[in-house]
């Protein structure tokens, strides 16, 4: 007996030390930090005067808003067009792809990661997407570095960029919201370090990690688990007058608890400061929220599924200021699911089913075109890209 409890005792110790070379391990952030933004080389900043120069959009320049991406249409998914801006946001899943049911995902999900030639498959897939759209901004959620384990400890951003050539995005800036040397969970037991990353052809001048609300946890969990934010870039122009853009990904889960509601008002909060310097802004990301549809998709989800989601989504105090990527008329229309950005990696889930991914969009902005691309993305991601094309409309030349 004497032995067992010496043994016994040498075990909890082990353990208090493992959870505490874990505790410290965990990056924990401020309210509002500064990020570095960075480009690999010289960038010219983006034209908007110039492009003011070039005679005014008539309605009929326009391509229909919402509509399927068409081979032949004028843009051809690409902005040649200097008046135009093209931005997509795009949940990648850190480059799993569809083949897993992971623990999360349902009640007793087997997987716990994904195989390393998946996520090699996965980047080469999302650098595909990216050059064939050719955005000139990229705000990808969801996307790990060299410091995680569950992708092999491979630089996620980097073998994108390398995909898709040093020349396409020179300029990035990223913050991370899961990083610590060792999650404790079963299913992870090892390092993570998950972020929010931004591309763009154009410099970017500065940049801010604001925190959102966390999750109401106990203290051990509340530790470990995600600390999620928004990544405030901006981006330079010709007129010297900066455009920005918010890049987010909140909690899921948050059904009944008020987060959702208060991670909207800290959101609403960076949007309402760059209304008052009257800066054109543009936020994409995963917001985990049904659309203020008249609640449609709640009903669907909750026959379904009977949980889930609130009844009153917190996005309407978004959705009643601001324009949005899907659209409300989209999404209220006899065919909404051409606005549906998540397939949940749920067995019993057959196709897309809930809109949870979204642009919004400042008043400054005209918008020309706008689409989530599914057609050819339901083996990439959970998510779809979102992706809408722009022209600065109250920006011309003296």
């Amino acid at each position: 007996m004497k032995y067992l409890a010496y043994a016994m005792g040498v075990l909890a110790l082990g353990a208090v030390l493992v959870i505490g070379w874990a505790w410290q391990t965990v990056v924990w952030y401020p309210p509002v930090v500064d990020v570095t933004p960075s480009c690999d080389h010289p960038v010219a900043p983006w034209p908007d005067v110039s492009a003011a120069r070039v005679s005014p959009l008539r309605e009929s320049d326009a391509l229909p808003i919402d509509g399927e991406l068409r081979s032949g249409d004028a843009l051809d998914g690409k902005t040649s067009d200097p008046r135009a801006l093209k931005v997509m946001s795009f949940n990648v899943q850190y480059m799993a792809g569809k083949n897993y049911v992971f623990f999360y995902d349902v009640e007793g999900g087997p997987d716990s990661k994904p195989g390393k030639a998946d996520t090699e498959i996965t980047l080469d897939r999302v650098a595909e997407l990216i050059a064939d759209e050719n955005p000139d901004v990229v705000m990808l959620q969801e996307i790990n570095d060299e410091h995680d384990s569950r992708t092999y400890f491979v630089d996620q951003v980097a073998a994108l960029q390398q995909r898709l050539g040093a020349q396409a995005y020179p300029c990035q800036v990223s913050a991370h919201y899961w990083q610590a040397g060792l999650v404790l969970h079963p299913n992870v037991l090892g390092a993570v370090s998950m972020k929010l990353v931004t591309l763009s052809r154009y410099p970017m001048t500065q940049a801010r990690r604001h925190q959102l609300p966390l999750m109401d946890h106990d203290p051990l969990t509340t530790r470990f688990y995600f600390q999620r934010a928004v990544l405030e870039s901006w981006m330079a122009t010709e007129s010297g007058e900066p455009i920005a853009f918010l890049n987010t990904h909140f909690d899921a889960w948050g059904e009944g608890s008020g987060l959702m509601q208060q991670q909207v008002e800290t959101t609403l909060s960076v949007i309402d400061a760059l209304e008052r310097q009257q800066i054109p802004w543009v936020l994409g990301g995963d917001l985990n929220l049904l659309p203020d549809d008249g609640n449609r998709q709640w009903e669907l989800l909750t026959k379904a599924h009977g949980q889930g989601f609130d009844e009153q989504t917190a996005l309407a105090a978004v959705s009643d200021r601001f324009r949005q990527i899907p659209s409300i008329e989209v999404l209220t229309s006899p065919n909404p699911e051409k606005g549906y950005t998540h397939f949940p990696n749920d067995p019993s889930v057959t196709g897309p089913d809930r809109t949870l991914d979204y642009l919004f969009y400042s008043d400054q902005w005209r918008l020309r075109h706008a689409y989530v691309r599914q057609q050819d993305t339901l083996d990439v991601s959970d998510h779809f890209p979102v992706i809408g094309v722009f022209e600065l409309s109250d920006r011309a030349p003296e």
